[in-house]
């Protein structure tokens, strides 16, 4: 039995799983892949459950923000050395198409559902329009 159809059989958030097999199970993108092996590592961390790997990815529901930037604070593998937005969103692909087991998907999909709204509270709104001037007609002739 591969390891990511234990993991969906047992469909629990807080069983913990060697991090380097889940690592290899989930197939990020190599730099990735690396860098979140790098991040576990520099913690001492061998082994982690499916809530923590969320946990690194997108803050707990539980937890309050103040703004869209103080959500992006509470990120932890952001702090890992070249893992900017692009990786970022990378791995949230990766894990969105992950098939973990029903508890895994409803987690995850509360957390991605908060995250949009983070994004849309968080961008700037243009509040005053400037009239649109018409251009007067050209009379070359």
């Amino acid at each position: 039995m591969l390891i990511m159809d234990k993991v969906r059989n047992r469909n629990d958030l807080d069983v913990r799983w060697p991090a380097g097999w889940l690592l290899d199970a989930l197939g990020f993108e190599t730099r990735v892949r690396g860098r979140l092996a790098e991040y576990l590592e520099q913690r001492e961390v061998a082994s982690l459950s499916l809530r923590e790997l969320i946990d690194l990815f997108l803050p707990p529901l539980s937890e309050p923000f103040l703004d869209f930037s103080d959500f992006w604070r509470h990120i932890p593998v952001l702090d890992q050395p070249q893992f900017g937005p692009y990786l970022h969103d990378s791995a949230l692909v990766t894990l969105t198409d992950a098939d973990l087991g029903p508890a895994f998907q409803s987690e995850w999909a509360a957390r991605l559902n908060r995250l949009k709204l983070y994004e849309l509270g968080g961008r700037r709104v243009r509040r005053h329009r400037r009239p649109h001037r018409e251009k007067a007609p050209r009379s070359d002739l």
